[in-house]
């Protein structure tokens, strides 16, 4: 895959939303850029990802200008992260599997709470055989998790009775453009509703914040609620609506 056209023109654009385009940003970093397919025109940029499978389709920026960026992608299987303006100029093309409502909050550092330290311990890439193990084959294990997560990322897990029973860690981090996306959250169904999964993911805040990490975004399912609550009370909030699915897309012709 082809790299950034211009970083110094693609930087500012993207910088122009930083909570938006956190993934985009992080995504300019070397561990993920060589995945990576700009399509840049002025004030809007189509990005193709391509280090997970289906690629990851997501578009920023003046919708006039991003409408025919839209017709340089070639037809085939896309995730997508749109917002309404962008997924509406796919119109016809777009054939949708799935597709949920989604919100990107995004963390205010002066609303995370003061919360005690717990028992969490810090994950690595040997603790892989363990997260797999964990989330296994469950309906609502994280969806966008990969190994190498484990090891470019941050990752806390909770034990108990010697057995890995919640994670949360980070999809994305790029420390040198200040921004991480905090997901890969999961807890064990028979230990679920004891605030294990917002004890991990405070770990994992802690942990950016204590390294810098200037913009903490996350995804969540609008009809998500209880989820939503946890995440409010770490200090997120809803920043946008956007529409997140796995989607056919055909040609142009």
């Amino acid at each position: 895959m082809s790299a950034p056209p211009s970083l110094s023109a693609l930087l500012p654009l993207l910088e122009s939303d930083r909570v938006w385009c956190a993934y985009a940003l992080a995504d300019l970093d070397p561990h993920y850029a060589s995945d990576c397919t700009w399509h840049v025109k002025e004030d809007a940029a189509v990005l193709i990802y391509a280090g997970l499978t289906p690629p990851v389709l997501f578009v920023h920026g003046d919708p006039y200008h991003a409408a025919s960026l839209l017709e340089r992608v070639p037809a085939g299987r896309y995730q997508f992260a749109l917002m309404g303006v962008h997924r509406d100029l796919l119109g016809s093309r777009l054939e949708p599997e799935m597709e949920k409502a989604m919100w990107r909050m995004a963390l205010q550092p002066s609303a995370f709470p003061s919360i005690e330290a717990t028992t969490t311990v810090r994950l690595s890439s040997a603790d892989l055989p363990t997260v797999l193990g964990l989330t296994a084959e469950h309906p609502d294990r994280p969806d966008a998790f990969t190994a190498d997560q484990l090891t470019q990322g941050v990752f806390f897990g909770l034990y108990a009775d010697d057995e890995l029973v919640a994670i949360a860690g980070t999809h994305v981090l790029a420390p040198e453009f200040g921004v991480a996306a905090v997901g890969n959250v999961f807890t064990r169904p028979d230990m679920r509703s004891r605030g294990l999964g917002t004890q991990v993911t405070a770990e994992v805040v802690r942990e950016l914040i204590a390294n810098g990490i200037q913009t903490i975004v996350l995804n969540v399912a609008m009809d998500n609620q209880p989820a939503i609550r946890v995440y409010r009370k770490l200090g997120f909030w809803p920043y946008r609506g956007y529409y997140e699915g796995v989607a056919l897309l055909k040609g142009t012709r």
